[in-house]
Parts: C-alpha cells; sequence; structure tokens
C-alpha cells in the first residue's frame, strides 16, 4: 500500500503591522509595534535614543549626513505624535518622507520632489480607485502637505547639498597656559607656634586637684561678690 503523501503545511499568517500590504506603503519601514512604541515614549532623549537605535544612526555626534537623518526622522515621528495620527498613518508618512530624503539624492529640481510626493499622498488618500487605498481623510492630506511643504520641501536644496557633498572638516590645535596654584609643602615642613605649645603643654601637666581647688576659689569670689553685692543694697535702702 502506498505511503500517504504528505500533508503541506499552511504557512502561517504574518503578524498584523509587520508586513506591508500594497498599494499601501505602511509597515515598509516601521513596523506598527515601533509607531506604538515611539508614542509612549516621554522624553526627548529617549526619542532620539529610539531613532538611533531603530535606523543605525550611532555616529550621529561626528557624521553630519546621520544628524540630519536623525533630525528628519525626528520631526515626522514627533508631527504624527502630536497631530494623534494612528501607527498605519504614521508609518505609510514616515516612509513617504523617507522616500522623499533619498529621491534628493538623484534630483536636483524641487519639482520632481514635490510630484513624488503627490503622487504618494494621492495613493493613500483615494478611495476606489486602482492603486490607491483611501489611509488619509481631506484634513489630514491638508495638514500633512503644510507639514511636508514647510519642511523637507522648504530647504530640499540644502538636503539634496548634504547629500551629494562631502563635509570639509578644519582641525586645530592649540596648546594653553593655566595658572596654577603652587603646591602646599609638607606637613612635616611646618612650624610648631612656641607659645602656643607652652601653655597647650601646661594644661596638660594640671593636676585634677589643681583644677578643683581653681574652681573652689572662683566659687567663693563669686559668692564674697554677691554678698558685698547685698550688703550695698541694704545700706542705700
Amino acid at each position: 500500500m502506498p505511503p500517504k503523501p504528505a500533508e503541506e503545511e499552511e504557512p502561517e499568517e504574518p503578524e498584523e503591522g509587520s508586513v506591508p500590504v500594497p498599494p499601501c506603503l505602511a509597515w515598509t519601514d516601521l513596523k506598527k509595534t515601533d509607531a506604538t512604541e515611539f508614542v509612549r515614549l516621554g522624553t526627548a532623549e529617549e526619542a532620539i535614543q529610539f531613532v538611533v537605535e531603530k535606523f543605525d544612526l550611532k555616529d550621529f555626534e561626528s557624521n553630519a549626513k546621520s544628524t540630519i537623518l536623525l533630525d528628519l526622522y525626528l520631526w515626522t515621528l514627533s508631527f504624527c505624535k502630536e497631530a494623534g495620527l494612528s501607527e498605519e498613518k504614521t508609518s505609510a508618512l514616515f516612509t513617504i518622507m523617507k522616500r522623499l530624503h533619498e529621491h534628493s539624492k538623484d534630483h536636483d529640481d524641487v519639482l520632481s520632489a514635490f510630484n513624488l510626493f503627490k503622487q504618494m499622498l494621492l495613493q493613500h488618500s483615494l478611495a476606489n480607485t486602482q492603486g490607491c487605498v483611501e489611509l488619509y481623510s481631506p484634513t489630514e492630506v491638508k495638514m500633512i502637505t503644510q507639514f511636508v511643504h514647510t519642511t523637507f520641501l522648504q530647504h530640499y536644496r540644502l538636503y539634496r547639498f548634504a547629500n551629494t557633498r562631502d563635509q570639509e572638516k578644519d582641525q586645530f590645535s592649540t596648546c594653553l597656559f593655566v595658572n596654577t596654584a603652587p603646591a602646599p609643602p609638607p606637613l612635616l615642613a611646618g612650624k610648631v607656634d612656641e607659645e602656643k605649645k607652652a601653655v597647650q603643654e601646661q594644661v596638660a601637666e594640671e593636676k585634677p586637684d589643681d583644677k578643683e581647688a581653681k574652681e573652689e576659689v572662683a566659687k567663693e569670689e563669686k559668692k564674697e561678690e554677691e554678698e558685698s553685692s547685698e550688703a550695698r543694697v541694704a545700706k542705700a535702702v
């Protein structure tokens, strides 16, 4: 009897928010879990650390291009967070901005960048249209257009210049003389105040009986002063 053919296992469906579904660009560069995590960040330092680790920009302090990318990504994610966009809308806009930045490396004309942006935004804003998905509302389209125009497109030539030119670095070194206080002499070289030393030795050598006697004398003197004061008062009366 021939063996039964092994049943083919059905492929597991990918987790929601992990794989892009064309024509939507969401989940291409920013997964749903990433967008959710960014929204929960509370400080600017945490946001910077998130972008640095997620997109491998650890050299941003020494590499100008990494610094520019970090700034652009933070701008985009912070805008989405403040505007209250969902994880899917945030992810789609992030990929749109990322592709616009890559476009600036090979195209000098800002009009071509605007046309690309308009094409990608309409791709996520039209219903019942082939090759499009209704993700953004008309109000969100207007808000996103204004954001992209006042940030990336307004400085498009600067992004283009930074992407295509190597940054020159000028390094200078100099020696600075700083006045510092001289080192104090060693304690063994210090001089002893002979007068104070003699007084300290005298106090140390006093016997307990001598101290008690001095205390008794002081009490007697104080008592005599009090009696003399009382006698003067009685005489005056």
